[in-house]
């Protein structure tokens, strides 16, 4: 029987992507086509190590596959994405061989970026349906305090077996799920983005994801359809070299809450849960702006800040200290204030019908979204990931600052009618 082969894009960093049942006991052959002569280096936790590394193990060393070595980290608590690891694994890793990521989300960005440090490519093998990462350019670590996207290749190859990805446990199914909804707001606010000149639509990279993402999502428990439409996500960043076609507001929310270190029962909070409540956040936002004539708004607007007054707004937005440096520097990068904010209101009034029009022909109603998410076991309430609500409203004001990246918060902040849309959230509570 031949090796299950997935048709992967031309001209990405990843060549070769194995699929199926069975899948693993491929693995031999899977790196010795896309690192002929290499010895892999096998990097796990100790949950993943049981799931699908032990077993790779042994299928290596039965086939006479060099192996250079292996990094077990523990399996609880829950692995941290920080840069440190990286550090310490790119020192692991012997000159010349292949790392292989067995895991799920933070594994494979762990080994993503340690191998780019040591100028090595990698294969991943992973071992939940749980996020898009996996086949994406760029890894989402802490560095010095800041969640942010660091730059590094996709992996040369991946090994995903049904199998193994039908034995992680439900709620990691759910977080891809929940993962993948969330292209339907992020491509929202990219049409905001667009229409104001801030990063115009890439149409093939636009085609390749919003042109399947109803079909993706249509069945929760279709494993192979999120898992494809996970893995396209992620070819999509490759494409674009940026994140911008798989994340909206949604994730700088749960970049936001992770920073903070949120813990729902003394457990981290798994990366789709949080995005998957981010984009019922972001989806209200965007339906204030459905429900209003720019007449109705205008009168709401509060007046801008000055250079010194958002100085201070952003210092007690920030007064927590686990954001890095970073924040500050970025959001003031941004601001708007006399004549090219006026400016910048013009236009907001001269396109706000446009906007609606744009907005309302892409997201799911939030009622819609709320029942979807439920049915795929997915929380839908601030609380059920151990947010208050004060920690969801703030973390909310505080993503606006700490990427360029313009989404329907900055729409609203630079209108001056974030705390105006805001009381919509009430009912996340």
């Amino acid at each position: 029987m031949s090796m299950p082969i997935v048709p992967v894009p031309a001209g990405l960093d990843s060549e070769l992507f194995c699929l199926g049942k069975g899948a693993l006991k491929y693995l031999p052959e899977v790196l010795e086509k896309a690192f002929p002569g290499q010895a892999a280096f096998l990097v796990a936790d100790e949950n993943t190590w049981r799931a699908a590394g032990e077993n790779a193990f042994e299928i290596l060393k039965n086939a006479g596959t060099a192996v250079a070595g292996k990094y077990i980290f523990p399996g609880s608590p829950r692995l941290h994405p920080d840069f440190s690891y990286c550090e310490m694994l790119a020192e692991k890793f012997p000159a010349g061989c292949v790392p292989v990521a067995v895991g799920s989300g933070v594994i494979n960005d762990l080994v993503k970026c340690g191998s780019s440090l040591k100028s090595l490519r990698y294969c991943c093998v992973p071992t939940a349906c749980s996020v898009d990462g996996f086949t994406a350019a760029g890894a989402a670590l802490v560095v010095n305090g800041t969640k942010k996207t660091v730059k590094c290749p996709a992996p040369k190859a991946l090994c995903a077996d049904v199998d193994i990805l039908a034995t992680a446990p439900a709620e990691m199914l759910a977080s891809g799920y929940a993962d993948l909804l969330t292209k339907i707001p992020a491509g929202a606010d990219w049409v905001i983005a667009d229409a104001f000149g801030e990063e115009p639509i890439r149409q093939d990279v636009w085609d390749m994801i919003q042109g399947n993402i109803r079909r993706w999502v249509a069945d929760k428990n279709d494993m192979l359809a999120v898992f494809d439409g996970l893995a396209a996500t992620g070819y999509s960043m490759q494409m674009y070299q940026e994140s911008r076609p798989a994340s909206g507001a949604e994730h700088l929310f749960s970049h936001v809450w992770e920073m903070e270190g949120l813990t729902k029962d003394g457990e981290d909070v798994s990366h789709g849960f949080k995005v998957g409540v981010g984009l019922l956040a972001s989806t209200l936002l965007m339906e204030y702006v459905l429900e209003h004539s720019f007449e109705e708004v205008e009168p709401l607007m509060k007046p801008g800040l000055s250079v010194a007054e958002r100085t201070a707004e952003i210092d007690g937005l920030l007064k927590l200290g686990c954001y890095g440096a970073a924040p500050k520097e970025t959001a003031l990068s941004k601001h708007l204030c006399g004549e090219k904010l006026a400016l910048r209101r013009k236009e907001i009034k001269d396109l706000w019908s446009r906007l609606q029009d744009g907005i309302r022909a892409q997201i799911m109603p939030y009622h819609e979204a709320v029942e979807v998410l439920k049915n795929a076991g997915c929380p839908v309430r601030a609380s059920e990931i151990g947010l208050s609500a004060e920690q969801f409203l703030h973390g909310i004001r505080t993503a606006q600052l700490i990427r360029r990246r313009y989404t329907v918060i900055d729409l609203l902040y630079e209108a001056g009618l974030l705390d105006e849309a805001l009381k919509k959230l009430d009912v996340m509570f």
